[in-house]
């Protein structure tokens, strides 16, 4: 079984508590804000691994004009999605198949999502956004940052149950590779805090525009 299969059943199997866990996004607000504000009305926004729709939620709450598509690999987390969020559409979708996507968007948001994919495959996301964002579409991207040579499987903080590989990302990598395909970084936040073993954990938040 490949890492995708096994994300798919554990984040499956976790949902609730995720989104018991995670709904308030409050640590992330002001990234989340500056997104919002730069939003045009009525921007149609592709959220890629939307979870339980907490990003979602806290976007309508400030922009309900959005017309937010979220999607996720896991299918309860997407039963979560729609009933936290009833006025967005939710769908199925791989972030590495967005290449594929024939339809264009004022906003593209993948909040954590990057966790889940190899540097290569996050270069790709980046490049596949470019390409399905209208002229001065934003993209926002959160995730762990760190070297990416602490990757590897990680268990939850209880150590029970399976591994679930995570991969940590270089914030220069993803500036240069939003750059190299035409964006300008508009917002860069850090919000660190302690890990369950008392390690320090750095979450990085990038918003840019196309």
């Amino acid at each position: 079984m490949d890492r995708t299969d096994i994300a798919i059943r554990l984040f499956d199997r976790a949902a609730a508590d995720y989104a018991a866990k995670y709904m308030d996004v409050g640590r992330y607000a002001a990234a989340l804000d500056r997104l919002c504000t730069a939003l045009p009305p009525d921007a149609g926004v592709l959220e890629i691994a939307c979870g339980p729709g907490n990003i979602t939620r806290y976007l309508l709450d400030r922009r309900p004009d959005l017309r937010i598509l979220g999607t996720d690999l896991s299918p309860r987390m997407l039963e979560l999605a729609r009933a936290n969020n009833p006025e967005a559409a939710f769908a199925l979708l791989d972030a590495r198949d967005l290449g594929r996507s024939a339809a264009t968007y004022d906003g593209i948001v993948c909040g954590f999502g990057l966790p889940y994919l190899s540097p290569e495959e996050a270069d790709r996301l980046i490049e596949a956004a470019a390409a399905v964002l209208r002229p001065g579409g934003l993209l926002y991207l959160s995730t762990m940052e760190g070297d990416p040579e602490r990757s590897g499987p990680q268990r939850s903080s209880s150590g029970e149950g399976e591994a679930l590989h995570i991969q940590y990302h270089r914030a220069d990598r993803l500036t240069a590779t939003l750059v190299r395909h035409g964006f300008t970084i508009v917002d860069l936040q850090r919000a660190e805090y302690p890990a369950p073993d008392g390690s320090p954990v750095i979450d990085l938040m990038v918003v840019a525009q196309r």
